[in-house]
């Protein structure tokens, strides 16, 4: 464990960050596999070998590793979508983003079920699921939407093109989410029925598109 010992020698700030992720890492662990309530500022820094008092050098609280932990997890998805992507072309990609977008959290279902379907008494999940809406995961998707379907809008006036690419952002999450919600937390379907309702999602999302593209 990194410590600031003036009489031995300084802790780099490489050594620092090398400890929080350790720290990061050793939540996650819990978090994933025994669930919120087996994850104690007492037992994280046990397993890191530290005191509790060592937890505050890094995180104000539980809630706060918490929040950083979905952050790391929804910009793996991030990077994911944007890979998958990239391998088609131009026109396709918004539909792989958001096909990719669907597909991570299908394969992750546990990940899904952490970030956007926990609950536990005395934690403000909804607080902490609108802070992460402003941290660095949730952004990059934004970013990235955004430029997809901007090529798109192209066509359209700028200021025009600038608001309805905000709006079908908007319309594109809420039916992805909308979708994952159903398909992982009210009706845990089968791979092969939630892949049926995606192909659903995706005609809706590229039919919307299309009208949005051309309307005036």
């Amino acid at each position: 464990m990194p410590t600031e010992d003036k009489g031995k020698r300084r802790v780099t700030p490489e050594a620092r960050e090398a400890f929080r992720l350790e720290l990061i890492a050793i939540a996650r662990h819990i978090f994933l596999t025994e669930g919120h309530a087996a994850v104690t500022i007492r037992r994280v820094t046990s397993v890191a070998g530290v005191t509790p008092m060592a937890f505050y050098w890094y995180f104000s609280n539980k809630d706060a590793l918490l929040c950083v932990i979905w952050d790391g997890i929804v910009q793996e998805c991030a990077r994911h979508c944007a890979d998958e992507a990239g391998t088609h072309a131009p026109p396709q990609r918004f539909e792989a983003y958001v096909a990719a977008f669907a597909d991570y959290w299908l394969a992750h279902r546990d990940y899904f079920r952490f970030i956007f379907l926990s609950d536990a008494q005395g934690t403000d999940f909804i607080g902490l699921r609108r802070e992460l809406f402003e941290r660095e995961g949730m952004q990059l998707h934004f970013q990235q939407l955004d430029a997809l379907l901007q090529a798109h809008l192209s066509d359209l006036p700028q200021a025009h093109a600038r608001t309805r690419t905000q709006q079908m952002r908007a319309l594109t999450l809420y039916k992805a989410m909308g979708f994952l919600h159903m398909a992982i937390g009210i009706l845990d379907q089968a791979p092969q029925e939630a892949q049926a309702q995606r192909a659903l999602m995706l005609q809706d999302l590229r039919q919307g598109l299309a009208h949005w593209s051309s309307a005036p």
